[in-house]
């Protein structure tokens, strides 16, 4: 490659004395480009130029309002802003990418991934790209559709029409056809916006595609039922799925590269009256870390939890409802415990995080590998530490208790509402009373609440009615400052970005044991566990509350469903967070 001097004195905009005068004056680490541009003996127009010709590509002059912001929106922000590139028209196949650095091969190769285009690189200055950035992600109101409808359009250009089955199949092999850019981007988006799932919905006239952000289903787009099977077929074909089954449930799984990051989805689809249905769990399987002090517990609840995972054995357990984030409080006490001298062990349904230096098993009752006769040949591997995903019936129960009274460490999940309620699951499935007593280290329940937008916050009176039946005693002050999001374009319009974790953790005293192998009732024993520190839902909901993390409502909705089936006087059934007034 030529230097930059060189060429700039071959074109004659500068002499070989004032060049050599510029290397001599340049701060150490400034381009001499930008330096030039900055002792005003370059003009920004002639540094693009001799720029161009010394990478040998285009240079582009950038008018943030003559790009298509639909165009530009293609690439996720951060990414722009951290590559210092923006994608500015597209021309068939070709997307046209503006870029500092041409030669970056590396931010191509991954624009290409991410996109689905092949690019042609030129070259803008950095003050032009910034400008252009600012400009387009400014305006957050426009919805993800437009990346959608630009491979729409593409579509209905080729004249792509799927209703033809073996068309449809033909269409999602072909790397090179429309659709494949078209489910690409759903899945960029998906990683982009942050959703845990991604829904494909097939009803009339138009598929729907929605993404569950921060715990809330959003409608993203719509795709044309004339299309939709071909879309349908992709996916499958990428999770290795059979295209030609519609009848029967199928699962699958799928990997994608976003931001130089692995991310697997967990793909399963059932038939409807209406076709297809798939839904794609996001499983970030080369970013994510576990760290039993970094998932947003507090300092009292961080070392009740450690205090119970230290002793040698016992049972542990997690309880929640589906997505309140019992598997990463699973991960994460896993993660504290693996050590070179403990030999770890875990069976899951299914494996949603690699953990290096844990012997993690798949569950498969197909191959005689359920939860229960995996423990059995579990337990003949030496373990230490026992993991099993989830504590579903009686034999399973059973052997896991077992297991924790012969000296392993038991760490599992069961489906109740709140911590104590763990005593009288594991009950129900028919483990004896003095077994529970005489294994159980504690349990934890958990929820996920979202968190106010800090971008439109703001500060709002206590709602009374909802504040009385979080707080029935008054500890809060009835004039307490509350917050809530107003809406914004950061936050689409909901108020809420981002979730924050609260836990209820039950600690095993004398005192509970007895209880626990007297088989005393519930409320007994839940107030026996608030006077030995057990902090409930509501009350660490509350907290964050007051803190401004979350809104009171929040917290009502998400800690109080058995209150509102019991008490419908204080909040009308069914109604949400933005009708309570």
């Amino acid at each position: 490659m030529r230097r930059l001097g060189d060429i700039l004195i071959e074109r004659g905009t500068l002499t070989a004395d004032e060049m050599e005068a510029a290397f001599k004056s340049k701060p150490r680490g400034e381009m001499i480009g930008d330096w030039l541009v900055r002792q005003r003996l370059l003009s920004t127009a002639e540094l693009g130029h001799a720029l161009a010709e010394q990478f040998e590509v285009p240079y582009i002059d950038i008018d943030p309002s003559n790009v298509n912001p639909q165009i530009a929106r293609l690439l996720p922000e951060e990414f722009a802003r951290s590559q210092q590139a923006s994608s500015i028209d597209i021309r068939g196949n070709t997307m046209t990418l503006a870029m500092v650095a041409p030669d970056d091969i590396e931010t191509i190769a991954e624009v290409e991934l991410m996109t689905g285009y092949h690019i042609h690189p030129n070259v803008a200055m950095a003050e032009d790209l910034e400008a252009l950035v600012s400009r387009v992600y400014d305006d957050r109101s426009v919805a993800r559709q437009t990346i959608v409808d630009l491979k729409l359009s593409e579509l209905r250009e080729a004249g792509v029409d799927d209703t033809d089955a073996a068309n449809a199949i033909a269409l999602a092999e072909n790397e090179d056809a429309p659709v494949v850019r078209l489910v690409q981007a759903i899945l960029s988006g998906a990683v982009t916006a942050g959703a845990s799932d991604v829904h494909l919905e097939p009803f009339k006239p138009e598929m729907r595609v929605r993404y569950r952000v921060d715990g809330e289903l959003q409608q993203v787009m719509t795709i044309p039922n004339h299309i939709e099977d071909s879309v349908i077929s992709r996916i499958k074909v990428m999770a290795d799925m059979d295209t030609t089954e519609n009848r029967r449930p199928q699962d699958g799984h799928l990997n994608v590269f976003e931001n130089g990051k692995r991310v697997g989805f967990r793909v399963s689809g059932i038939p409807t009256v209406d076709g297809q249905k798939l839904v794609l769990r996001l499983l970030d399987e080369g970013g994510k870390t576990f760290h039993l002090d970094n998932i947003g517990m507090m300092p009292r609840d961080f070392e009740m939890l450690r205090e119970m995972i230290d002793k040698p054995h016992g049972m542990f357990v997690v309880t929640g409802p589906t997505g309140s984030g019992k598997s990463t409080t699973l991960y994460a006490a896993l993660q504290y415990l693996n050590r070179v001298d403990r030999n770890i062990v875990t069976v899951e349904d299914p494996v949603e995080f690699r953990l290096p230096g844990i012997n993690q098993v798949q569950s498969d009752n197909e191959f005689g590998m359920g939860f229960a006769n995996a423990l059995k040949f579990i337990m003949r591997q030496d373990p230490d530490v026992i993991m099993v995903g989830e504590i579903r019936d009686s034999e399973t129960a059973t052997t896991a208790i077992q297991a924790a009274l012969t000296g392993h460490l038991m760490i599992s999940t069961l489906h109740t509402n709140d911590a104590v309620g763990a005593v009288q699951r594991l009950s129900d499935l028919g483990v004896d009373n003095f077994k529970i007593a005489g294994s159980l280290l504690g349990s934890v329940a958990q929820r996920l609440l979202r968190c106010v937008c800090e971008n439109c916050k703001l500060a709002v009176p206590a709602n009374a009615k909802l504040l009385d039946a979080i707080d029935p005693e008054a500890t809060v002050p009835r004039d307490a400052k509350f917050y809530r999001g107003e809406g914004c374009k950061k936050c689409l319009g909901t108020g809420f970005s981002g979730r924050i974790p609260i836990f209820e953790i039950m600690p095993i005293t004398p005192e509970i044991t007895m209880a626990i192998e007297a088989g005393v009732p519930h409320s007994k024993l839940h107030q026996m566990a608030i006077n030995a520190g057990m902090v409930e839902l509501s009350r660490a909901g509350l907290e964050q509350a007051l803190a401004g993390r979350t809104s009171i409502e929040e917290v009502y909705f998400k800690t109080s469903g058995d209150r509102r089936s019991s008490d419908t006087s204080t909040v009308p059934s069914g109604r949400r967070e933005a009708d309570v007034t």
